[in-house]
């Protein structure tokens, strides 16, 4: 196997030499030489060793990826592609991404100070513990979808109250006067909060209610359905907080017989790629979720280039992405 050690004896310089050089350390070695421990580097193959690495630099070249701890937080699709898009701007900029599950914010400073990570994204509901986080962690930190007020906290999110407003503008255009919101709008979720208020507001103004029996923190079940889109004012659409939770009351509406969107219409939020697979395929709110995780990376490493940058908080647009799970119900 080759070692800095068998390096250094066929390049007949010492072994702290050719780690400055696989290191990119400035040092007085020649051109020639640096050449010749390059070329040995190339036809042995070697492969440097991240955590020696982080001992003889400044830099460990590590970035971790935090989401909240679950039994699989990337079975959720967003998790996933965040995930997935992150990592790969990370290797383009020759960084390791590092993704942890945690359980709460003392395990986050466990984990970050274990292999001396260069900077961090977080993804998820960290809002509570962002003060504790930004206060033990002297490194950068980028959130994404975060509602906290901290001025020096780095966060990348999106619009989430206007998306509200257009799913709520959209149903009333297609005719819905009696509509439900699906999704836990607690304390815990102030992104589902956000999207609900923005909902709830436009109908209001519409002169529309929105009653609590029609605010479903949960998939309702068959029964529960069959009471909801029945009597003398069915409720004729539902709008769902993320994609993947409308797909599931889509198999539920049809459980109960009920056909989409002729018997009930259905919105999402997110536009995953299996919102446009799905049958019928879904209405929703677009966010565009590789500008997210590519502006929360940029972000991170200008932070890491320069950690005098001020903190920002940056807000990405959304959009309505119209399909074939709404009908238009004749005024």
């Amino acid at each position: 196997m080759t070692t800095l050690k068998t390096i250094a004896e066929e390049a007949g310089v010492s072994v702290m030499t050719v780690s400055r050089v696989v290191n990119d350390i400035p040092s007085r070695v020649s051109d020639a030489k640096r050449r010749q421990i390059k070329d040995i580097i190339e036809r042995t193959g070697y492969v440097p060793n991240s955590s020696a690495r982080s001992l003889s630099s400044r830099f460990s070249k590590l970035i971790a990826i935090i989401l909240p701890y679950s039994y699989n937080a990337l079975d959720y699709p967003h998790n996933a592609q965040m995930v997935g898009y992150i990592s790969r701007f990370i290797q383009d900029m020759d960084y390791t991404p590092l993704v942890y599950q945690v359980k709460d914010y003392y395990e986050v400073t466990k984990r970050l100070r274990s292999w001396k990570v260069d900077g961090a994204i977080f993804l998820g509901m960290f809002d509570s513990d962002m003060k504790n986080i930004k206060e033990d962690n002297r490194i950068p930190l980028v959130f994404t979808d975060s509602y906290s007020t901290m001025r020096q906290v780095t966060n990348v999110g999106l619009d989430d109250y206007k998306g509200g407003e257009l799913a709520a503008e959209y149903l009333l255009n297609m005719g819905h006067r009696n509509v439900a919101f699906v999704g836990e709008a607690s304390h815990e979720s102030p992104v589902v909060r956000a999207r609900l208020q923005g909902f709830a507001s436009v109908l209001r103004d519409a002169g529309v209610k929105l009653p609590v029996d029609n605010l479903l923190p949960d998939i309702p079940s068959q029964s529960e359905i069959r009471t909801l889109c029945g009597g003398d004012e069915p409720v004729t659409a539902f709008f769902a907080h993320a994609d993947i939770t409308a797909i599931q009351l889509m198999k539920e509406l049809r459980a109960a017989d009920l056909d989409i969107p002729k018997d009930c219409s259905v919105m999402g939020f997110d536009n995953l790629q299996i919102s446009e697979l799905c049958y019928p395929a879904l209405t929703t709110i677009g966010q565009n979720i590789e500008k997210k995780a590519s502006i929360a990376t940029n972000t991170l490493f200008q932070h890491i280039t320069n950690p005098e940058n001020p903190a920002q908080n940056v807000v990405l647009d959304v959009h309505l992405v119209e399909r074939e799970s709404v009908r238009r119900i004749p005024v």
